[in-house]
C-alpha cells in the first residue's frame, strides 16, 4: 500500500501539491500557508487518483471518461480496489499475487463485487 500511495503521489498529487504551494508563495503568503497549500494539493491529488481507480474498476470511466473498463488492470496497473480486495476476499490474494498477465485472473477479480465491500466496508 505504501508503494501505491507513493506512486500515486508522483503520478498526480505532486503536480497539484506543488502548484498549490507555488500559488501561495507567489501570492506572498507565509511559509506556513504555503505548506498548508501543499498538503491540501497533495490530498486533493491522492483523492483524485483514488476516485479514478474506482471509476476504472466500476466501468463508469468507459462511458464518461473515454477509457475502457478495467483498463488499468489490463495494462498491469494495480489500483486501490485490487489492493484492498484480499482484505475482504482472502481467496483473491493468490490471484493478485500471480498478477494479471493471464486474462483469466482479470475475469476472476472482476466477477467479485469489490467496490462496496472493499472501499466502503461491509454492511
Amino acid at each position: 500500500m505504501e508503494y501505491y500511495m507513493e506512486k500515486t503521489y508522483y503520478k498526480n498529487a505532486s503536480s497539484i501539491s506543488n502548484s498549490c504551494k507555488a500559488i501561495a508563495i507567489l501570492a506572498g503568503h507565509t511559509t506556513q500557508v504555503a505548506e498548508m497549500a501543499f498538503d491540501y494539493g497533495k490530498n486533493l491529488g491522492l483523492a483524485f487518483q483514488l476516485i479514478d481507480d474506482v471509476l476504472d474498476f466500476s466501468g463508469t470511466s468507459s462511458t464518461s471518461l473515454g477509457k475502457g473498463s478495467l483498463s488499468d488492470i489490463r495494462h498491469g496497473i494495480i489500483t486501490a480496489p485490487i489492493l484492498f480486495a484480499p482484505d475482504e476476499f482472502p481467496q483473491l490474494g493468490a490471484v493478485v499475487e500471480k498478477g494479471f498477465d493471464n486474462p483469466a485472473n482479470i475475469e476472476i477479480v472482476s466477477s467479485h463485487n469489490l467496490l462496496p465491500k472493499c472501499l466502503f466496508g461491509s454492511s
